[in-house]
C-alpha cells in the first residue's frame, strides 16, 4: 500500500483564522506529519470532543491494536461529522443515489426491466449483464466529481452486485429481474445504505489504515471489521424502512431518505 498523495481526511476548522489560511496550511506536508506525531502523543483530555483530531487518533489506536472498541471509533467518527443529523444532511450524493436506485428498482417492479431500461435510454439488446450493470451504475451514481460522488458510486456497485447474484441464480437472463421480489428490493436498498456509510467512513479515515497497518492484509482485515460492524449495527433500523413500499417519485422521498440516514447515524453515534 503506497504512502504518496495520501488523503488525510477532513480537518477541524478554526473560525478565528482568516479565510484561505487553512488551505495554505493544509498543503504543507511537513506540518501535516508534525501534527500527526503530536496527535499520537497528546493526552486524551487535551483533544476536543467531537473533533476530527479525536476521530483520527482513535482509529489509529484501533489499527495499531491499542484498542479493540469499534463502537468507540465509529461514535467518534459520527461526532466528527457533526453528529447524526449533520452527517445525514451532508450525505448529498448518498441520498441522491439512494433515491435513483429506488426509482430504478420500483420501475422494474412496476414495468419490468426492458421498459425500465428504455425509460433510462439504455440500449440493452445484445449487451452482457455485466456491461448493462456498469451502465446502470453510472445512471444511478451520476458524476464522480467529488470524493463523496466516488463513495456513492462504490456503494452503488456493491448494491448492484446483489442484483448480479440474483440474475446468476436465475439463469443469467436479464429478464429474470422482472420477477424481483420485495426481499430482493429491500436487500439491495439496504446494501446501498450500509455500503455508503462504510465507504464514506473509509474515505474520511483511509489515511489511518495506510499509515498504521503493518501490511496491506492487516488494513483489509481492519476495514472488513468495520464493514461488518456497521452492517450489524444498522440492520434492524433498515428492516423497519420497507424500501419497497416507498414512493420514489414523490418530493417527500428526499425527507424520508434523509431521515433514514439520520437514524442509522444515530445508532452508530450511540443514541439509540
Amino acid at each position: 500500500m503506497g504512502t504518496s498523495s495520501i488523503y488525510n481526511g477532513p480537518k477541524d476548522r478554526n473560525s478565528l483564522l482568516p479565510e484561505g489560511f487553512e488551505d495554505e496550511y493544509n498543503n504543507k506536508e511537513d506540518d501535516e506529519e508534525g501534527q500527526e506525531k503530536k496527535d499520537n502523543n497528546i493526552e486524551n483530555d487535551e483533544i476536543p470532543v467531537g473533533s476530527w483530531q479525536e476521530a483520527k487518533k482513535v482509529m489509529s489506536q484501533y489499527i495499531t491494536g491499542n484498542t479493540n472498541n469499534r463502537g468507540r471509533v465509529i461514535r467518534n467518527y459520527v461526532r466528527a461529522l457533526g453528529g447524526s443529523k449533520t452527517a445525514a444532511v451532508s450525505a448529498v450524493s448518498g441520498r441522491g443515489s439512494t433515491v435513483r436506485l429506488g426509482q430504478f428498482l420500483s420501475g422494474i417492479a412496476a414495468n419490468g426491466i426492458s421498459d425500465t431500461l428504455e425509460s433510462l435510454k439504455i440500449e440493452y439488446k445484445g449487451k452482457s449483464v455485466e456491461s448493462l450493470l456498469s451502465e446502470i451504475v453510472n445512471v444511478i451514481a451520476g458524476s464522480s466529481n467529488t470524493k463523496e460522488d466516488i463513495v456513492a458510486k462504490n456503494a452503488t456497485i456493491e448494491a448492484l452486485s446483489y442484483l448480479y447474484e440474483y440474475i446468476e441464480e436465475n439463469g443469467m437472463t436479464l429478464e429474470s429481474l422482472d420477477r424481483i421480489n420485495d426481499d430482493i428490493f429491500n436487500e439491495v436498498m439496504s446494501a446501498f445504505v450500509n455500503n455508503y456509510i462504510f465507504e464514506r467512513m473509509l474515505n474520511d479515515l483511509q489515511s489511518r489504515f495506510e499509515k498504521y497497518a503493518d501490511s496491506p492484509q492487516t488494513a483489509l482485515d481492519k476495514e472488513m471489521e468495520f464493514e461488518d460492524y456497521i452492517k450489524e449495527s444498522v440492520e434492524l433500523k433498515l428492516k423497519e424502512v420497507n424500501f419497497n413500499k416507498l414512493d420514489y417519485y414523490n418530493i417527500s422521498i428526499y425527507t424520508v431518505i434523509e431521515e433514514t440516514y439520520r437514524e442509522c447515524y444515530e445508532v452508530l453515534e450511540g443514541y439509540m
